[in-house]
């Protein structure tokens, strides 16, 4: 499928018991252990007389390839994944021959898992089914992943349909591969008290019995207090737990998983946080430590990256996917958010799910626009919030210089230096043009014409005492016409003129 290395995290221990009656019977399947993934199986020399006898249980074969599926694999479409599982749960083994396509129970020979067999066990295909498989676990669809073969979908699809129709399927060896015993597995032959330490690892019912003999004994102290702590957290007896983990520490313990469950277990968000980075130094790739770690920060930016490194390592939990969609989203961040809800998509164990999803990513444009709407509403509440505080301000301001003034009357000195408002800013105004200025003397005589024509006379005594603004802001007689606004004080003093020109603002 594109991937010459499949990481299995933790990795597997198999216990092999010399007969059935050895065996805990609650050892069945995959199940977590003190620090692995672990599975019990019984010695194939009791069963050499039936050498089917002497192979991994199917079942136990199908959920380690469930189990390697999920952890290196984000997207593969559900038909197509279940036929792997079953295609894979018949492989038979003999030393380093390996066969595989022997049928499953009918009721497992579905179109898609006949498609898989005649993909892996047909000449034909076989060099290139790791291609297709690639494509899908991509994203890509079926028809494309065909078309990648360089084959015509219609064609290929008839082919699976007569081969299906057929139903001869016969196993085939797979290709040989050279295994690395320091690299692929370690076969170990335990002794005694490594013996009742890995069955004690299988966390059974007599696992507690077996490790606190082993602790008594002085064998495996940290390993002892580890999976005595685990079954104490399980059976939330934090008190316990906690005594056996401080003791595992103590004794230089180098076990993430007893780490990240203690981290987890742990109420207080200082103590916790430390225990779970220790836990992360021992394993930094351990996605349900980085997923701990950001339960326990209470920074939503930190425990964000924490998620985002924890969803990367175990992209099969679609559940971790949707709470770090919905954080995403309540830090706006809404592009990783629309990512994730995909993600989770891809991952989702069912339609329901998958259509949940989807409807979740394609409302993150309306929720960013709502969100930048409510922003803009929010900035506008301030604004105005803002422009009546000053308003406010400037009343009670203005409200304290009048009572001020009011409380303390001028004395008659100062009535006499007053200068009344209208004497400089004068009582009317003229809007116009300035159509004509008159010199009599030191006097300046102002005609001003409105806009329907009326004629607005004023006159100006001393010229220094008159504002003037606005481009060119000059004054001479007989100037050419020019658009202005005038402010005046009125006067009938002078037979025929409205008042005296305060200020002229040429236009």
């Amino acid at each position: 499928m594109g991937k010459p290395d499949l990481k299995l995290d933790p990795p597997l221990r198999i216990v092999v018991f010399r007969d059935a009656k050895e065996m805990p019977q609650e050892c069945s399947g995959l199940h977590a252990g003190r620090d692995h993934l672990m599975a019990c199986v019984v010695s194939p020399e009791e069963s050499s007389k039936d050498p089917a006898k002497g192979q991994l249980p199917p079942e136990l074969v199908r959920q380690l390839t469930v189990r390697l599926l999920e952890e290196n694999f984000s997207n593969l479409p559900i038909p197509i994944e279940r036929a792997l599982e079953s295609f894979f749960s018949t492989v038979q083994s003999n030393s380093v021959h390996v066969t595989w396509g022997a049928p499953p129970p009918r009721d497992e020979r579905t179109r898609d898992w006949a498609l898989i067999h005649m993909m892996i066990t047909q000449p034909e295909y076989s060099g290139r089914a790791h291609i297709y498989l690639h494509n899908l676990a991509n994203g890509m669809d079926s028809n494309g992943a065909i078309r990648s073969l360089s084959e015509d979908p219609a064609k290929f699809n008839a082919a699976v349909d007569a081969y299906y129709v057929a139903g001869v399927y016969k196993p085939t060896q797979a290709p040989n591969r050279v295994l690395n015993a320091d690299r692929d597995f370690r076969t170990t032959v335990l002794t005694s008290d490594e013996g009742e330490l890995a069955r004690a690892d299988l966390l059974t019912s007599e696992s507690a019995s077996l490790y606190q003999s082993l602790l008594k004994s002085g064998k495996h102290v940290a390993e002892d207090n580890e999976g005595l702590a685990i079954l104490a957290f399980r059976a939330h007896d934090f008190e316990a737990g906690r005594r056996y983990m401080d003791a595992a520490r103590s004794a230089g313990t180098q076990n993430a998983i007893a780490l990240t469950e203690y981290g987890r277990a742990e109420t207080d968000p200082d103590r916790a946080i430390a225990i779970l980075k220790e836990a992360l130094t021992v394993d930094p790739k351990y996605a349900e430590a980085h997923w701990a770690l950001g339960e326990k920060i209470a920074d939503k930016p930190r425990r964000l990256a924490e998620w985002k490194q924890a969803t990367a390592l175990a992209p099969r939990r679609y559940d971790w996917w949707e709470q770090y969609a919905k954080l995403c989203l309540d830090q706006k961040q809404y592009a990783e958010a629309g990512r994730a809800w995909l993600a989770a998509a891809q991952s989702a164990p069912d339609p329901e799910h998958r259509e949940q999803y989807l409807a979740s990513r394609g409302a993150i444009n309306q929720l960013r626009l709502d969100d930048e709407e409510a922003e803009r509403r929010r900035e506008a509440a301030a604004r105005n919030a803002e422009i009546n505080r000053l308003k406010d301000q400037a009343r009670r301001e203005l409200t304290a210089l009048e009572a001020r003034a009011n409380s303390h009357p001028l004395s008659k000195e100062e009535a006499a230096k007053a200068v009344d408002w209208a004497d400089i800013h004068g009582s009317g105004s003229v809007n116009g043009t300035l159509a004509r200025v008159q010199c009599q003397g030191r006097q300046y005589q102002l005609e001003i014409k409105d806009e329907l024509g009326k004629t607005t006379k004023l006159f100006i005594n001393d010229p220094s005492q008159v504002e003037l603004s606005g481009p060119d802001p000059t004054l001479t007689c007989n100037q050419s016409p020019r658009s202005v606004s005038v402010t005046f004080k009125a006067s009938t003093d002078k037979k025929g003129f409205a008042g005296e020109a305060t200020g002229i603002d040429y236009h």
